[in-house]
């Protein structure tokens, strides 16, 4: 089962909502109450010398997570179900970009011809067993994995499941497939679609 994007968090989210205290996502949905909505966290372990310009989740999200890596490309909102279940899935989607030959000089007047992308990748990732709901954290490592979390705890916490810095995916992540495009026109269509009801 994948985890669904729920209209109602976003605009809840958008009008300022609290939906996240202390890292605990909080019920609000009568209709919907097989599901809670929470942040969702980009972390990457690449080192600095690369980023993450945007990801998504399930074609949502687009936001990215900069060279320090962690706690970054946090956006608002994904419904999860309460209770987790064998076979619940995320489409993840990400670009990567390396900076490591980049010129800051170029960078400064606008121009990122020094700034190289790597690789784009997406990858069905199995969402880690859990007992509650919190925030949902996305770690991208190197070689193109992946893995997906949700748990209380800050990524420069001891008690992340994920060590804080460059690290290797490890067992229990998931290998993306290189992609040539983030989208295909009809998928674009059907997001554009999606976003712009009212047309």
């Amino acid at each position: 089962m994948m985890i669904k994007i729920g209209l109602r968090a976003f605009i809840l989210c958008t009008l300022g909502v609290t939906l996240v205290i202390s890292g605990r996502t909080f019920f609000f949905s009568s209709e919907e109450d097989e599901y809670l909505a929470t942040v969702v966290i980009g972390v990457h372990h690449l080192g600095p010398d690369y980023l993450i310009p945007e990801f998504y989740i399930n074609k949502y999200g687009g936001t990215g997570v900069q060279r320090e890596g962690g706690g970054s490309g946090e956006m608002c909102c994904i419904m999860i179900p309460r209770r987790w279940r064998p076979g619940l899935l995320v489409e993840v989607r990400w670009r990567v970009e390396d900076w490591s030959h980049a010129d800051r000089l170029e960078i400064e007047a606008g121009n990122y011809r020094s700034v190289k992308a790597r690789a784009m990748y997406i990858a069905k990732v199995p969402v880690e067993k859990y007992s509650e709901v919190y925030s949902l954290y996305v770690h991208f490592f190197p070689n193109g994995q992946v893995r997906v979390l949700t748990t209380p705890f800050s990524v420069i916490s001891p008690d992340h499941p994920v060590s804080y810095g460059p690290t290797e995916g490890g067992a229990l992540a998931t290998a993306g497939r290189p992609i040539a495009k983030m989208f295909t026109a009809a998928e674009e269509k059907q997001m554009d679609h999606r976003r712009n009801t009212w047309r």
